[in-house]
């Protein structure tokens, strides 16, 4: 049970006994409870809670028989009695938050890492205002006011007080029951109320940012002098964050490694094994997008993007494309491979809304297609695709071949995926033009709109390593 609702059951119980409910909404709130098994659980648990701190049995023995209301059950006194502790519960956890100076709690960390936090990090762990550094996975907060914030590494967030928050950059999805309205979260250039809402919000430290509504009603105030703007559901505000993450540069994070150096050569792997990367020979790597207004410059790109989106924006759907130069491995018998890509923040979308994630590689069968170009990939112009097709998200069968697949659960955005066996090896020893191009999608699809697009690393990456493939030679 969502804390909204908890609070809603505790405020109509709160009027029930002091007789301040309406006929028709007794009723309901009998029918509810009749029902839905939690809402009976909660007052259970609440009474229970009541008994152990201050149940007084001669409340019910001394109370004369002609002075209970005969239109009423007799599991209500209970009822009644379970609001009461729960008040009691909650009156005592505010007492203890505003003793200790805690005003908020982690309630959930998934496959997290931290840096740089000033706060505890454990789950469960109760925070006081301070510093949250999130460099890989999703983290929980829940504030006291119950507003619930949902954070997608990287990101950094400052908790300030039961209502407030700063995030200083990353992206966040907040979920504001109504008795929250008026929760805030500051950002460099803005700041956004909520109203009662679900909605997204994406900032960087230069001041970009981006607030896009699920549900309700949000408040933008630009502190850069343009006017507040009122946002309800299926409306966004941008300034500046699509456009920068829609055309990257390799130098934009500044907590990347530093410069790597993409090998241009075959290298030793040790035992048998040799490696390339895309940026050997003429290899190559870029992704396409189904839409007719998407540039035509993502070859230039530090990253590949993949993503399977939901049929109601069909025009967001991804693929990647990469080739390797095989023309040193020309006469050798392929034995056993390897490829290996390295995971992006793409920072586009919100991995909230996407699940635990299958991928497929797919190998390129008609080799006269291997000539593409970078410059020239468009969703009109592919290797093995049908810009027709109805599963916009795959490549067209018969021109392919599957050779694996990988996963990525949620929340992760940093690491390696390695794809390896005898499919991989058998595609490549088949190879006869000294090129093979390799395609991969995205199986899972996102469970809502603005799902997160996934990334690989290309050769033009200066901090990550370009795409990879192994091989060992007979």
């Amino acid at each position: 049970m969502k804390p909204a609702d908890q609070f809603r059951l505790l405020e109509l119980s709160e009027r029930y006994a002091d007789e301040k409910l309406s006929a028709a909404e007794v009723a309901a709130l009998e029918t509810e409870l009749r029902e839905n098994a939690e809402a009976r659980a909660f007052f259970a648990k609440a009474l229970h809670q009541r008994a152990e701190l201050c149940f007084d049995d001669s409340w019910h023995t001394q109370a004369a028989p002609a002075a209970r209301p005969t239109a009423k059950p007799v599991w209500w006194r209970h009822a009644i009695t379970a609001a009461a502790a729960a008040c009691i519960t909650f009156g005592i956890f505010w007492l203890q938050s505003t003793r200790d100076g805690t005003v908020a709690t982690l309630i959930r960390a998934q496959q997290c890492q931290w840096a740089g936090s000033s706060l505890p990090t454990v789950e469960g762990a109760r925070l006081k205002p301070g510093m949250l550094d999130l460099i890989e996975g999703l983290a929980v907060l829940r504030f006291d006011s119950g507003a619930e914030l949902v954070l997608e590494a990287p990101a950094t967030v400052e908790v300030l007080d039961g209502m407030n928050c700063k995030l200083r950059r990353g992206t966040l999805v907040a979920e504001v029951p109504p008795q929250a309205k008026g929760f805030s979260i500051d950002t460099k250039d803005a700041k956004v109320i909520d109203w009662g809402t679900k909605f997204g919000l994406s900032a960087g430290e230069d001041g970009k940012y981006l607030v896009q509504v699920m549900e309700g009603l949000v408040e933008v105030d630009d502190k850069t002098g343009a006017a507040t703007k009122k946002l309800e559901k299926g409306q966004r505000v941008d300034r500046g964050w699509s456009q920068k993450q829609m055309h990257p540069s390799a130098g934009d994070d500044a907590d990347a490694e530093p410069s790597r150096w993409q090998p241009s050569i075959v290298m030793d792997a040790g035992d048998g094994w040799q490696a390339i990367t895309t940026a050997f020979g003429h290899g190559k790597d870029s992704y396409i997008q189904s839409s007719d207004k998407a540039p035509h410059d993502f070859g230039t790109h530090p990253f590949f993007r993949v993503k399977r989106s939901k049929d109601t924006k069909p025009d967001l759907n991804r693929k990647g494309y990469i080739a390797f130069d095989l023309s040193k491995f020309r006469g050798r018998a392929i034995e056993d491979a390897e490829l290996v890509l390295t995971i992006e923040p793409s920072e586009l979308g919100f991995a909230s809304f996407v699940p635990d994630s299958t991928f497929a590689v797919y190998g390129v069968l008609d080799e006269s297609t291997d000539a593409w170009e970078e410059a020239g990939l468009t969703w009109q112009q592919a290797p093995a695709h049908d810009p027709a097709q109805p599963e916009r998200h795959l490549p067209v069968p018969a021109k392919v071949k599957l050779l694996g697949k990988f996963e990525i659960a949620q929340g992760i955005n940093r690491g390696t995926r390695k794809l390896r066996g005898k499919d991989l090896a058998d595609f490549l020893s088949a190879d006869t033009n000294q090129i093979a191009t390799l395609i991969i999608c995205r199986e899972t699809n996102e469970d809502q709109e603005s799902g997160l697009v996934h990334a690989f690393a290309t050769k033009e990456n200066g901090t990550r390593s370009a795409p990879m493939l192994r091989v060992k030679l007979r």
